[in-house]
This record gives C-alpha cells, sequence and structure tokens, in this order.
C-alpha cells in the first residue's frame, strides 16, 4: 500500500493545514529544477500524487477507509445498489480499451493536453563580499534551448508546411471502438503532426525538424545590495523556451568569504589587537568599516575579548532602507619582543602591581581548606 502520510512526513489524520504545510516544504525542495537529487523528479510526482488525494476531503476519507483501492470510489456516481462511486474510464481500461479523451469528454471530465510551457534553468553565480554588501552589474552567459532561427519554430524548411494527412489539420485524431457496452468515440492529439495540424514539407536544416535549437543566450543582471548566499534571482522567461511559452531563469547566489569581516545577516564582526598599554590606560584607535577607517574610543581598563557596537556601519537590509552593525572585538596582544627601556618599566611596573599579592591571597584560602 501506498503511504501517502509517510510521503509528506505526515501522521495520518493529519489536518488540512498541516497537509499544505508540508507539500509546500518538500515541493520546492524536491522541484526537479532545484533538487541536483537524480531521483528528485520521481520524488516531487509521489509529493505531487501523495498532496492531491489528502487534500481531497472525499479522496482523503476513501483512502482512510480503503488504502489503494480508493481509486476505485471516484468521480462518477452511477447508483450500483451500494451506493459507491466507480472512475467508468478506470475500469473499462483495465480491459484494454484505450479511451483517449474521448470516454472523458462523455461524461464531462476531458483530460487536458499537457501544455510545453518551457523548463526553468538554475545557474549558480559566486561574487565577492564586496559586491554583495553594495551590489553589482555582471554579464553572464547561458545555455538555452529556444525556437529555432531559421523556420521560426515551425520545423519546416522555408516554413513551408502541408496539411497533415492523418488528423486534415484538425491537430486530433478520432476512432472508434467496439466494447461490450457498445461503440464509443475518443480522440488524441495526432501522432503524426503533434497537434499542430501541419506538417513540414522538408524539415528543418537547422533543427531537423524539432522546432527548437540550443544557442549561448549573454544578459546584464543588476544584483541588488545587501544580497546574502542562498539568495535567488528570478529573470521571467528567459529560461528555456517551450512551444507554448518559455520558463524562468533562477540565479542562485554564492558569496566568498572576506579577510576581515563575517556576515550574520546584516551585521558584520570583526577582531582587531590592541597593545596592553591601549587596554590599561584607555586609547582612540582606528577600526576598520565597509566604507573606510573610524576612530573607535577604548576606555581604560578594557578587557580583552570586549564587543563594541557601531550602529548602522553593518550591511543593506535587502529591498529595505534598513542598515545593520558593526561589533568590533578587541584582542590585547602580548609582545613577544621588548626593548631594553619597555623591559625596565614593565619591571618597575611589576613591583608595584597588585596582582602577586592577590595570588598569594587565592592560594593561601585554597590550602587553608586542606
Amino acid at each position: 500500500m501506498t503511504d501517502y502520510y509517510s510521503i509528506l512526513g505526515l501522521q495520518k489524520g493529519a489536518s488540512i493545514e498541516e497537509i499544505k504545510k508540508a507539500y509546500k516544504k518538500l515541493a520546492k525542495q524536491h522541484h526537479p529544477d532545484i533538487s541536483k537529487d537524480p531521483n528528485a523528479e520521481k520524488k516531487f510526482k509521489e509529493i505531487v500524487e501523495a498532496y492531491q488525494v489528502l487534500s481531497d476531503p472525499e479522496k482523503k476519507q476513501n483512502y482512510d477507509n480503503y488504502g489503494d483501492a480508493y481509486k476505485n470510489f471516484q468521480g462518477y456516481q452511477q447508483g450500483f445498489g451500494q451506493g459507491m462511486d466507480f472512475d467508468f474510464e478506470d475500469i473499462f481500461n483495465q480491459f484494454g480499451f484505450d479511451f483517449g479523451g474521448g470516454f472523458g469528454d462523455l461524461f464531462g471530465s476531458r483530460k487536458r493536453e499537457k501544455k510545453d510551457f518551457g523548463k526553468n534553468i538554475k545557474i549558480d553565480l559566486t561574487i565577492n563580499f564586496e559586491e554583495a554588501v553594495f551590489g553589482v552589474e555582471k554579464n553572464i552567459s547561458y545555455e538555452r534551448i529556444q525556437k529555432c532561427s531559421f523556420c521560426k519554430g515551425t520545423g519546416a524548411e522555408n516554413s513551408r508546411e502541408n496539411v497533415c494527412n492523418v488528423c486534415n489539420g484538425r491537430g486530433v485524431e478520432i476512432r472508434q471502438q467496439r466494447t461490450p457496452f457498445g461503440i464509443f468515440q475518443s480522440q488524441s492529439t495526432c501522432r503524426k503532426c503533434k497537434g499542430t495540424g501541419k506538417i513540414p514539407e522538408k524539415n528543418c536544416s537547422n533543427c531537423q525538424g524539432s522546432g527548437f535549437e540550443t544557442k549561448t543566450n549573454k544578459i546584464k543582471i543588476k544584483i541588488p545590495a545587501g544580497i546574502n548566499i542562498g539568495n535567488h534571482l528570478r529573470l521571467k522567461e528567459k529560461g528555456h523556451e517551450g512551444k507554448d511559452g518559455v520558463g524562468d531563469l533562477y540565479i542562485v547566489i554564492f558569496v566568498e568569504p572576506h579577510d576581515i569581516f563575517k556576515r550574520d545577516e546584516e551585521d558584520i564582526y570583526a577582531e582587531i589587537p590592541i597593545s596592553f598599554s591601549e587596554s590599561a590606560l584607555g586609547a582612540t584607535v582606528e577600526v576598520p568599516t565597509l566604507k573606510g577607517t573610524v576612530e573607535l574610543k577604548i576606555p581604560a581598563g578594557t578587557q580583552t575579548g570586549t564587543i563594541f557596537r557601531l550602529k548602522k556601519k553593518g550591511i543593506k537590509v535587502l529591498n529595505s532602507n534598513l542598515v545593520g552593525d558593526e561589533y568590533i572585538k578587541v584582542i590585547i596582544e602580548t609582545p613577544k619582543k621588548l626593548s631594553k627601556k619597555q623591559k625596565e618599566l614593565l619591571e618597575q611596573l611589576k613591583k608595584e602591581d597588585e596582582f602577586n599579592k592577590k595570588r598569594k591571597s587565592i592560594f593561601k584560602k585554597i590550602f587553608e581548606n586542606f
């Protein structure tokens, strides 16, 4: 039995709101145009099928009661004495009769022909830290399927076409079939002209009659200030071209790390070294920001690891006038080499320092407990 609840990661009896929420999350995650999983298309179809059943109250109830057999209890009520619903077309197809869209038309449930609106394209674009912060324009090129430039998508050499001799220009084939229930008429998309009603007098030499070709497309895109890793840009109708429309282009952004700054959403962080004397006596030091250096006042007695906040020195919030903050963490550096004069001064400081007395006091308290 197919477990639709398990496919959506839910427990039996989940509410419609939970079903919709799970579907949106999983459909986005496993969409074939976004996911790199080779099994994404199969998984996506399972997710869609599970949602179609569980989001329909009647189908959901039948599925909960009858499991996979729910498919035999859908659609057209005809009063078989038990008050059950049957899908006649599914039943007849089990006997080997293919009714295409004709039987569905008879009962008002015509099957629609699948449209070709062109597939979406996803490309990855890496930019540096400054470009992400301030925005940038980029020229990009990518491969896309588009209508043949020679035949304009007709598939015919010199655009010469004839009326299809199979469907006589209607685009559909009409068939009659004799069944135990009588003679039924069905129609389906013409297998020769694919529904266009016309066939090339001679196939286009450029696209070999397909009507499409793959070409390199070059465009300039504007990346907004404040964009972050994982964000994407959507360019409508810049994807692959289909017979009935054009897909979209999705550009997924990746950002190179910076040598100094680390980013957390719209805030940035940096560490700067200061000397012992600057931390002890206080000082005014220059610190880096995204737009150059500024002066930062270090109070006397500042300890290593102290963090200072610079308001509105961070990154612009995407599609907003808000700006984040910058946080500066000071690290006190101990010099490895000292001049003679420095050593003398530190020796003098050491004599006047109270830390040695404090250490002795701590040791005395510890050993008093033994």
